[in-house]
């Protein structure tokens, strides 16, 4: 397929669908294609909000409802396990030093609280787990640009071109990723197969994935292939492992099933990519 036919309309990547709920001002999926997500552009192309329309009272509001998510996140005891200095996962992000948090298919977090927890979230993970000159940036095609003037004053960069997930890392990135489609962690991983010891990703299970793969052998899990070859040799730990998901509806939509992912493998060994299998891969396992 041709590059241009790959482009669809702005509202392209934003969730996946799961236990019937949809992210508010998401619309419906159709009856005909209820598991298809929309094709991902081939090759970068330019994109610019779907609504371009500034209202500045818009976006102190929307600032300060995002600004009383970081609050509300940074109290939750979620949070507070990502803070234990002894954790494994402390120590893996610091062996990592992610110099970039690149937040992927948050949505419209102006319409949408659970969005909104999510970028609370980042903008905590990149405040007290990166270092301090850690870059962020975020995307998803459904953004206005109120949201695009809220993210910018939240210290993110809002690209001007959608790559689909493609996004080849220049330095050690944390990919995080809330309730994408499986498409889009395939196409981040085709981007960076052969350098994935220096890319995290915090978004959808791949264990997860690759247990719905075997359920349905042709449902969106089963095509990920990458994500499915790459479940066998992450670290994996959700977010919930110690059932320290708060009891609330809105953390509990917000971050049911993510997980952080590790990519235990060395890179100078990686670069004949999809052509070998995952087990003969160079693993670098951490003593950490």
């Amino acid at each position: 397929m041709a590059a241009a036919a790959a482009v669809a309309s702005p509202a392209d990547w934003t969730v996946v669908r799961r236990r019937g709920r949809r992210r508010h001002g998401e619309a419906p999926a159709t009856a005909s294609h209820p598991e298809s997500p929309p094709p991902l552009p081939l090759t970068p192309v330019p994109w610019s909000p779907s609504d371009p329309s500034l209202d500045p009272a818009r976006v102190a509001h929307l600032l300060a409802r995002a600004r009383a998510a970081i609050s509300r996140v940074e109290a939750s005891r979620l949070y507070r396990r990502f803070l234990l200095p002894s954790s494994p996962l402390r120590r893996r992000l610091a062996h990592l030093a992610p110099a970039r948090l690149s937040l992927l298919g948050v949505g419209s977090f102006e319409s949408s609280p659970a969005a909104r927890l999510q970028l609370a979230l980042a903008a905590l993970l990149r405040r007290d787990l990166l270092p301090g000159p850690a870059t962020a940036d975020l995307f998803d095609p459904v953004l206005s640009s109120v949201e695009c003037a809220a993210a910018a004053a939240l210290g993110f960069a809002v690209p001007s071109l959608d790559d689909g997930g493609r996004c080849r890392v220049a330095e050690p990135t944390l990919f995080y990723m809330p309730h994408c489609e499986a498409s889009l962690y395939d196409a981040l991983l085709d981007a960076n197969w052969a350098q994935l010891g220096r890319v995290c990703v915090l978004g959808n299970s791949f264990r997860r994935y690759a247990l719905q793969a075997e359920e349905n052998r042709s449902g969106p899990a089963a095509k990920a292939k990458l994500v499915l070859q790459a479940e066998r040799f992450a670290w994996e730990e959700r977010v919930d492992e110690a059932g320290d998901v708060d009891e609330d509806d809105g953390f509990a939509r917000a971050f049911n099933e993510t997980s952080w992912h590790f990519f235990e493998v060395d890179d100078d060994h990686a670069d004949q990519r999809k052509e070998i299998s995952p087990e003969a891969l160079s693993f670098q396992k951490l003593s950490l």
